[in-house]
């Protein structure tokens, strides 16, 4: 069950990372560095699951993973800081409501909260990936790549 969970985030992850892509290159809303050190925090968790879908569940592993939601969460709390007072309008567009910067944050103390669960269980018996973890896998180097091409694009 952990090695599902774990393979869940990192798409729960893919997934936040491309709806970030989808406002960026489709919905005209404007990135800046504050939001892709938020992507690579997003990809630090990402990368401490995967460590745990191939080498084993390990508490290192989700050490990196909690590290990079930390810094992740303390990038998008300081975003959400920068726009909190009236006059400084908010960055992009709102989603639900909310901002991405706010949406991130929300993310890493979900990842935190979730991989802090996930170590209260015993690890489970060494096995290799299965098809859905090595989806979870493939994506997550695509959508980690695209982000790097996003970067060195960027003109801002």
């Amino acid at each position: 069950m952990t090695r599902t969970v774990n393979a869940l985030l990192v798409l729960v992850l893919s997934g936040v990372i491309l709806a970030g892509f989808y406002q960026q290159y489709f919905r005209d809303n404007p990135i800046c560095a504050l939001c892709y050190l938020q992507r690579i925090g997003m990809v630090g968790v990402a990368t401490g699951l995967l460590m745990n879908l191939r080498f084993g569940i390990r508490s290192r592993h989700y050490a990196l993973s909690l590290l990079s939601a930390f810094f992740g969460g303390g990038v998008a709390l300081r975003h959400i800081c920068l726009h909190i007072c009236p006059q400084f309008p908010v960055f992009g567009n709102p989603v639900l409501g909310l901002s991405l910067y706010t949406w991130s944050f929300l993310v890493f103390v979900c990842s935190s909260l979730s991989i802090t669960v996930l170590l209260f269980f015993d690890p489970p018996p060494e096995k290799s990936m299965n098809r859905f973890e090595k989806m979870a896998f493939g994506l997550i180097v695509v959508t980690t790549i695209l982000n790097i091409g996003s970067t060195l694009s960027w003109h801002g």
